[in-house]
Order: C-alpha cells, then structure tokens, then sequence
C-alpha cells in the first residue's frame, strides 16, 4: 500500500507541475499569434505605397542629359 501511495503523490505532483506550464504556453501562444498577425498587417500597409513618397533620383536624371 506504500508503494500505492508513492506513485499517486508522484503523479500529482508532476501533474502539478505540468499544468501551469501547459496554460502559460497556451496563452503565451496566442498572444504571439495576434502579435504575428499585427506586424505582417503593418507590413503590408507599408509595402502597400500609399504612404511613401515618391523620389527623385537626381543622379540618374543629371546622367541622361
């Protein structure tokens, strides 16, 4: 019966110590998920040009002339 007992404090305690583990990484997860999902929104707006201005390049027109 000893034995019995052991195994089941070992048992719980793993599952104890597993648990907060498994919830911290699931949360961290999403929160990494959304994270992900914001900067290749704010990257597509930034390739996307509507915001950056058009420039001259002088050299290339003083070489033509």
């Amino acid at each position: 019966m000893n034995q019995n007992n052991f195994n089941t404090f070992i048992s719980q305690m793993a599952l104890s110590l597993f648990t907060p583990t498994v919830i911290i990484t699931k949360i961290v997860e999403s929160e990494l998920v959304v994270m992900l999902e914001d900067m290749g929104k704010a990257s597509e707006e930034i390739f996307r040009g509507e915001r950056l201005p058009i420039l001259k390049n002088h050299q290339f027109n003083n070489a033509k002339n």
